[in-house]
C-alpha cells in the first residue's frame, strides 16, 4: 500500500515538473513572437509614412523617395506625354474632326487612391508582410508597379469636344412667323443636334483605358436631338398681325446701317408670354463687334458722339410704334435728348445702355410673337396675337408740338482741314416739347382722344468747323488753344496771326 501511494506521488510530481515545462516553453515562446513583433514594429515604423519606399512605380513613373504630393505631380507629368495625341470623332454620316487628348482633359483615373495606396505600400496591413516589403526595398530587390488608366471627364472634355465638332452640328431652328402674299404664314421649326457628352466620353474612355497603346485612333461621337426654343404648337393661334410699323434707315453709314440690321435680328423672332416684361436693350445687348455691331454716330449729353451701336434707337422707336398700335402695354420709355428724323416728335423711344430702355408688358391673354422685317433700306415689326378687338373699332396715334425754342448757340469744333479753313458743318436745330395722343375711332368716329407721352427735346447749337492741321506744330497747338475757347475773335486772330506768319515767309 505504502509503494502504491509512492508510484502515484511520483507520476503526480512528474506531470507537475512536465506541466512547469510546458508553461516555461510557452512563456518563452510568447517572449520571442513579441521580441519580433516588437523588431517588425520598429521597423516598419522608421519609414517615413509620408514617404513612398524604393522599388515603387505608379504605371511608368517611378515614385521611389516621393512625397504622395510629389508622386502626384510626377505621374500626372508623365500623362502629359500623350497629350498631343490625336482623336478621330466622327458621326454616323461621315462628318468628323479631330482633337487631341490634351484638349480633352487627359488624366489618371482614381489617382489619388492609387498614390495613397502607394504610400501606404510597405506600411499598413500585415506586418509580417509589410517586413518582408521593407527589406526587400532595403536590399534594392522590390518592385512593385501600381496600374493606371487613362481617361477623360464629361466635364474636362466638353469644350473641346464641342470646338472639334460644334460647328457641324445642326442648331434648332425656331419656328416663325411671317407675311406671305397678304397671309400669315406658319414656318415650321426643326429640331437641332446636341454632342451626346456621355455616351461620347465612354467611348473614348473605352479607346484609352485598360491596356491603352498610346496610339490614337477613331472614335464614335453620338448626338441627341433638342427641341427648337419655339416651336410650331407655341405660335399655331396667334396668327393675327395685331399692329405693324416701319421706318426708313436708308443706305448711308455702313456701321450705323449694320446696327440697325443687327439690332432688329436680336429682336425679332422673340416670344412673349401673358404677364411676362421685355426689356429691348436686354434683347439687343452687348453692343459688341461679336454680336453683330460696329462703331456710328448716337446721340450723348445732348452731341453727336461716335459709339459701338450707334444707330439703335431707330430699331426701339420703330419697335415701340408698332407695340403701341398693338394696344401693347409700355411699361418704361425715354425721348431722345435731341430730335430724330425718322419718326415724329414723341414718337421715338431711346436706348442709352442701363440708362435709358424700352420696356413692355404682354397685357394679353394670349402670346404675342415680334417678327422684325428689313427690305429695301427699311426696317420694321409686326407683332402678332390673337385679335380680340372689335371689327368697327380703330386707333392712330398723331404727334402734337406743344412749344419750341430758337437756339442761337454756335459751338466751334476743330477738324483736320488746313488752317483758315471755317465752315458750317450743321445748322443750330431748334428745341421743342411735344406730346403724343392716341385717338380711337368707332365705325369712323372719333370716341377717345389720350395723351400716351410728353417729350422734351433740347435744341442744337449750330457748328462751325475749324481747321487745324499744319506743318508747324506750334501752329496747330495755338489753333486748338483758341478753339477752346469758343471766342469767335479768339479764332479768328489766332488764324488771321498763323496764315499771315506763313505769308510773310
Amino acid at each position: 500500500m505504502a509503494e502504491r501511494k509512492r508510484r502515484k506521488q511520483t507520476r503526480k510530481d512528474a506531470q507537475k515538473r512536465t506541466l512547469a515545462g510546458v508553461a516555461i516553453l510557452l512563456v518563452c515562446s510568447m517572449a520571442v513572437i513579441f521580441a519580433v513583433q516588437i523588431m517588425i514594429l520598429r521597423t516598419i515604423g522608421s519609414y517615413d509614412k509620408d514617404i513612398i519606399i524604393d522599388g515603387v512605380s505608379i504605371g511608368e513613373t517611378d515614385v521611389s523617395g516621393m512625397t504622395a504630393e510629389e508622386a502626384k505631380s510626377a505621374v500626372e507629368s508623365a500623362a502629359q506625354a500623350y497629350a498631343g495625341v490625336e482623336l478621330v470623332l466622327s458621326l454616323d454620316d461621315g462628318r468628323q474632326g479631330t482633337v487631341t487628348l490634351g484638349d480633352l482633359g487627359l488624366s489618371v483615373k482614381d489617382l489619388d487612391s492609387i498614390v495613397q495606396e502607394a504610400a501606404d505600400y510597405g506600411k499598413k496591413g500585415n506586418s509580417v508582410e509589410n517586413y518582408k516589403i521593407l527589406k526587400s526595398s532595403e536590399a534594392g530587390t522590390n518592385s512593385k508597379v501600381f496600374q493606371i488608366e487613362y481617361q477623360v471627364t464629361e466635364k474636362s472634355a466638353e469644350d473641346g469636344l464641342n470646338a472639334c465638332l460644334g460647328s457641324q452640328l445642326k442648331k434648332p431652328v425656331n419656328a416663325r412667323l411671317t407675311q406671305a402674299e397678304g397671309k400669315t404664314q406658319l414656318i415650321e421649326d426643326e429640331p437641332g443636334e446636341v454632342l451626346d457628352l456621355k455616351k461620347t466620353v465612354a467611348s473614348i474612355n473605352e479607346l484609352i483605358g485598360g491596356d491603352w497603346d498610346k496610339k490614337g485612333g477613331t472614335v464614335k461621337a453620338e448626338v441627341s436631338y433638342e427641341d427648337a426654343q419655339i416651336v410650331s404648337e407655341d405660335l399655331s393661334g396667334i396668327t393675327d398681325v395685331l399692329g405693324s410699323y416701319s421706318t426708313y434707315y436708308g443706305d448711308g453709314d455702313e456701321g450705323r446701317t449694320m446696327n440697325v440690321e443687327s439690332g432688329a435680328q436680336h429682336v425679332g423672332g422673340t416670344l412673349v408670354q401673358p404677364g411676362e416684361e421685355v426689356s429691348v436693350n436686354a434683347l439687343m445687348e452687348p453692343y459688341t463687334e461679336e454680336n453683330g455691331y460696329a462703331m456710328a454716330a448716337s446721340f450723348e449729353n445732348g452731341e453727336v458722339v461716335d459709339s459701338m451701336g450707334g444707330g439703335i434707337c431707330q430699331v426701339s422707336t420703330t419697335l415701340y410704334n408698332a407695340l403701341l398700335l398693338s394696344e401693347v402695354e409700355i411699361t418704361e420709355r425715354y425721348a431722345h435728348s435731341m430730335l430724330v428724323s425718322y419718326v415724329e416728335p414723341s414718337m421715338d423711344a431711346a436706348i442709352a445702355d442701363d440708362v435709358k430702355d424700352l420696356k413692355f408688358r404682354n397685357n394679353k391673354e394670349d402670346p404675342i410673337y415680334i417678327e422684325s422685317v428689313l427690305s429695301d433700306g427699311n426696317v420694321g415689326f409686326n407683332i402678332y396675337g390673337k385679335e380680340t378687338r372689335p371689327e368697327n373699332r380703330s386707333i392712330e396715334f398723331e404727334s402734337e408740338t406743344i412749344e419750341t425754342t430758337e437756339s442761337d448757340e454756335i459751338r466751334y469744333v476743330a477738324t483736320d482741314d488746313y488752317i483758315g479753313a471755317m465752315y458750317t458743318s450743321s445748322s443750330a436745330q431748334e428745341g421743342l416739347t411735344a406730346q403724343l395722343w392716341k385717338i380711337v375711332y368707332e365705325d369712323g368716329e372719333e370716341v377717345s382722344r389720350d395723351t400716351v407721352n410728353y417729350s422734351q427735346y433740347n435744341g442744337s447749337a449750330e457748328t462751325i468747323s475749324v481747321g487745324t492741321a499744319s506743318d508747324n506744330e506750334e501752329d496747330t497747338e495755338k489753333m486748338n488753344a483758341a478753339i477752346e475757347t469758343q471766342d469767335e475773335d479768339q479764332i479768328l486772330a489766332a488764324i488771321e496771326e498763323i496764315t499771315e506768319g506763313s505769308s510773310e515767309e
